[in-house]
């Protein structure tokens, strides 16, 4: 194992016989990227998880994902690669894509950048082009949709990119990165939508004030818990 600044990778071990896992987390305020014994790069967002073989043996490489990811899979046609998340599967060859897959939230996406992918939940599935995303709702249904890639990859180049998202979806990704707690004051300013792209090493006050001059809210912050009002 070679550890790096923010990331480790994994040197092939050419006696291993059977698969050994490991699990990577990576707690509120904090990201980490691992490359694979196959030379795949996985990057983990905040408070994710990554369980994988310390080396793939068989047929298939298969890893399992809590929270999200940017995977960018090392081409094997005789060894697909997959992810496993949330009862959801996605099999891949070789590609770049985003998998998020939070438990506090009632969806399970995953956004194509590159290459093809399949994406399978129960008896349903569906195949994905570049700039397509599968989405799984919590009533096991799955659909494709079109979207912009780079407002759900933004993270990997440490800029939160938001278009017209509800503030509650928002201050969920606020709280995990700056490991806070949000409070709503009534429900109406949960509903309201941002646009906008903000460097997200910036300091949590500098982040909420520039959401808070779009929109009709106000910011109270009380040590890790962050209190919104509308005005």
């Amino acid at each position: 194992i070679v550890v790096q600044n923010r990331g480790l990778s994994y040197q092939v071990d050419s006696f291993v016989r059977e698969e050994r896992y490991n699990t990577l987390r990576v707690p509120r305020g904090g990201e980490y990227s691992i490359i694979l014994c196959d030379g795949t790069k996985v990057y983990l967002n905040s408070e994710s998880a990554l369980r994988y073989p310390v080396s793939f043996v068989g047929p298939e490489r298969k890893v399992y994902l809590t929270g999200e990811a940017y995977f960018d899979v090392i081409e094997d046609r005789e060894h697909p690669f997959s992810v496993e998340v949330n009862g959801s599967v996605v099999k891949v060859l070789g590609t770049s894509f985003d998998v998020r897959a939070y438990r506090d939230e009632d969806e399970v996406s995953t956004t194509l950048v590159e290459g093809s992918v399949l994406f399978t939940a129960g008896d349903e599935s569906v195949v994905l082009v570049p700039g397509e995303q599968a989405v799984l709702d919590k009533s096991g249904r799955v659909k494709s949709q079109k979207v912009d890639p780079y407002l759900y990859t933004a993270w990997r180049e440490g800029v939160f990119a938001f278009k017209q998202q509800r503030l509650v979806e928002i201050m969920r990704v606020v709280a995990r990165w700056y490991d806070v707690n949000i409070f709503f004051v009534g429900t109406r300013a949960r509903e309201l939508h941002f646009s906008g792209e903000i460097d997200r090493y910036e300091k949590i006050d500098k982040v909420l004030r520039m959401i808070e001059l779009t929109t009709n809210i106000s910011f109270s912050i009380n040590g890790k818990t962050i209190t919104i009002t509308p005005e």
